[in-house]
């Protein structure tokens, strides 16, 4: 209770302790156009991964750097290769 005394004699006026019906759809209004703005945002981003070749959208996804990516699908690719090769040898 003295909260909002000191309140009123600092600034002359008491604090809104409701939010008027004005308020309430401005702000309903501008959360509207925030999750529109971040719908449009996702479709431009998905629509931007969708153009991209295969070997770019996996880059997209993996979160290391392009060389170590390619390090690494190359040393499947020869790993895979000794594989069949021992096999052709052993079978």
């Amino acid at each position: 209770m003295e909260d909002m005394e000191e309140f009123r004699e600092e600034t002359g006026t008491a604090p809104e302790t409701e939010a008027s019906p004005e308020t309430d759809g401005e702000g309903a209004a501008e959360a509207m156009r925030q999750l529109q703005e971040m719908n449009r945002k996702l479709r431009e981003e998905n629509e931007r991964l969708r153009a991209l070749p295969l070997k770019e959208r996996l880059y997209e996804k993996v979160h290391v750097s392009v060389r170590t990516l390619d390090i690494f699908i190359g040393c499947m690719c020869v790993l895979f290769v000794i594989v069949v090769v021992l096999g052709m040898i052993n079978g």
